[in-house]
């Protein structure tokens, strides 16, 4: 049975880690389809990952299996979980990750994963993505059902993300995540920012939202609506966590919004 698992994980490239995960996953079904959505995610960055998750999960097939490892408390205390909303599959530590898929989708169930049967016989303790989560996954994508990994639970760890909040006349946001290319993501979503609202931050003052980034000078500050439907603050031909020396979590204050 040929089914897609995706990886997002911190292992890196340098090191087998990512090699030894293939191969369990190809031992137990040569079948699958193994995709790397992400293997540089900063070590145990969990928001970084779910971010991760959060923006491609969708856009792959229903059955689709989705494993994610950034896993700082690996460990016998820290539960393994197995979710699904009936359409995808999510396998991976309970430490947060899963948080904006179960808040997009609402209804997940979710079981944690204590059946031996499903994991190698010669594991760590030390590096669950291998021993634990890369079985599961490969054991899914031959058909077996979730309730067989163990037993259904209500009390996944979830992450508090901060949601935007109204002072006055003005929305303060912030600065959830920066990608590769030093654009800042906001937790404003876009439908909270009209085509002329002033965005201000790191004490500079941006006005409208742009379409693209060829709508200003190269080299100056821009506002936008996101791929993922976030406002986004970038430069032109730069890199604007660079330019305003951000970090994740700074303010961004937006005055005339709706």
């Amino acid at each position: 049975m040929g089914r897609i698992i995706t990886l997002i994980t911190d292992f890196g490239t340098t090191d087998g880690y990512m090699g030894a995960v293939y191969g369990v996953i190809k031992s137990i079904n040569p079948d699958s389809e193994v995709i790397n959505i992400a293997s540089n995610i900063p070590a145990a960055d969990i928001r970084k990952a779910a971010r991760a998750l959060l923006n491609s999960y969708r856009f792959f097939p229903e059955g689709t299996i989705h494993m994610v490892v950034v896993d700082p408390t690996v460990g016998p205390n820290r539960r393994a979980l197995l979710l699904t909303d009936g359409s995808y599959y999510f396998v991976g530590p309970d430490n947060g990750l899963f948080t904006p898929v179960m808040k997009v989708t609402g209804d997940l169930e979710c079981y944690q994963i204590t059946n031996d049967k499903f994991r190698l016989a010669t594991g760590s303790e030390t590096f669950h993505g291998r021993d634990m989560f890369a079985p599961a996954a490969a054991y899914i994508s031959m058909g077996v059902a979730p309730e067989e990994f163990g037993p259904k639970i209500d009390n996944p760890v979830t992450i508090d993300d901060p949601d935007p909040e109204k002072f006055g006349d003005e929305l303060v946001g912030k600065v959830i995540d920066i990608d590769a290319f030093g654009n800042l993501v906001t937790n404003i979503p876009s439908h909270m920012v009209k085509n002329d609202s002033c965005i201000i931050f790191c004490n500079h003052k941006i006005t409208g939202l742009s379409k693209s980034y060829a709508d200003v000078d190269e080299k100056q500050p821009l506002a936008y609506i996101g791929s993922f439907g976030n406002l986004e603050i970038g430069i032109n031909k730069g890199n604007a966590a660079n330019f305003f020396g951000a970090l994740v979590f700074d303010e961004v204050k937006i005055t005339d919004f709706k």
